[in-house]
């Protein structure tokens, strides 16, 4: 049924009025189209990027991961499966495969139970506390080469703060190479890591949190109930939802992340921080097998794609049990 909408009233100079023949919206081209055409046309810009900044590469790759495409040659010839294949007659594969569980269970795991601490600490009501929050928000704001430089300095094995404190404590009986060992670059990796991005996690469980009826905890206190029994049976149900959408997020980017590991350590030493991005860059630029590369790239979607839709029926169940 088409809506019919009435001229609008204008006021003239001697206090009548007339009405306005132009409609609602005005004369012209936009008020022919109606809502429905309208809405698409102004999608279509975001359309078009989508496709040929995201749609059209991912296509791409996935055939390039069945040839023997070279970075700079443009010839290439079908292979079938061999790129696939390839990875398990590699060594560096598998390690990069491990390395990259290890970085993303590690960082996701810390940033989680570190981000949900603090949030629970900011929702209390203190004294400057809208300082405190933007404190522990600025790791997020500052862009990612100037938290590696930072950390890169403060450890150092001489001059570093955090070795300074840890020998001075007695915690370490002398200096660690965080970043030159092989038993200490992937934890050195995490500890910058969770720094730079566990404020996205307050951010979002902050925001959750400030939803929860106060007058909750206060018949949970008149019945007896303690800090830890708030937390498991009204804090964590009401926020689940929120949490597990924030560990999927968390999860995808830092699967992906690339910038903070190459920065820090270039994916050494010996190869002890070379993660799936860093192994899909050195096929694609050290080694300029472009086919393998994108044969990485497909493994990792998968991947991915799998963790999603893991976390998914997680978060169903969750969203199912708080209605």
């Amino acid at each position: 049924m088409k809506r019919i909408e009435a001229p609008l009233p204008l006021l003239t100079n001697d206090g009548s009025t007339r009405h306005d023949d132009r409609g609602s919206v005005g004369a012209g081209f936009l008020p022919t189209l109606g809502d429905r055409p309208l809405a698409y046309l102004l999608l279509l810009p975001s359309v078009v990027l989508i496709l040929g900044l995201v749609v059209t590469p991912f296509f791409q790759a996935f055939w390039y991961s069945f040839t023997d495409k070279h970075t700079v040659t443009p010839d290439y010839n079908f292979i079938g499966l061999d790129n696939y294949l390839s990875f398990f007659r590699q060594p560096d594969f598998p390690e990069a495969f491990k390395n990259s569980v290890v970085w993303t269970v590690g960082s996701v795991g810390l940033e989680l139970l570190l981000g949900l601490y603090v949030a629970l600490v900011l929702q209390k009501h203190f004294k400057l506390r809208g300082i405190a929050r933007a404190i522990v928000l600025f790791p997020y704001l500052i862009p990612t080469i100037v938290a590696v430089l930072v950390w890169r300095f403060m450890m150092h094995d001489l001059l570093g703060v955090v070795n300074y404190g840890l020998v001075a404590s007695g915690i370490v009986s002398q200096p660690v190479l965080w970043f030159s060992n092989t038993d200490t670059a992937m934890m050195g990796v995490i500890i910058v890591g969770v720094w730079k991005f566990f404020p996205f996690v307050v951010i979002a469980l902050l925001g959750i949190l400030q939803s929860i009826p106060g007058e909750t905890y206060e018949a949970a206190k008149v019945d007896g109930a303690n800090m830890f029994q708030e937390l498991w049976h009204i804090t964590m149900p009401a926020i689940l939802p929120v949490f597990l959408l924030t560990a999927l997020l968390r999860t995808i980017w830092t699967w992906d992340k690339f910038d903070i590991i190459y920065l820090l350590t270039g994916g050494g030493p010996v190869n002890s921080t070379t993660t799936l991005p860093i192994f899909v860059y050195r096929e694609a630029f050290d080694h300029w097998q472009m086919g393998r590369a994108s044969a990485v790239a497909m493994v990792t979607f998968a991947v991915l794609l799998v963790c999603t839709l893991i976390y998914l029926q997680f978060y169903d169940r969750a969203e199912g049990a708080t209605r």
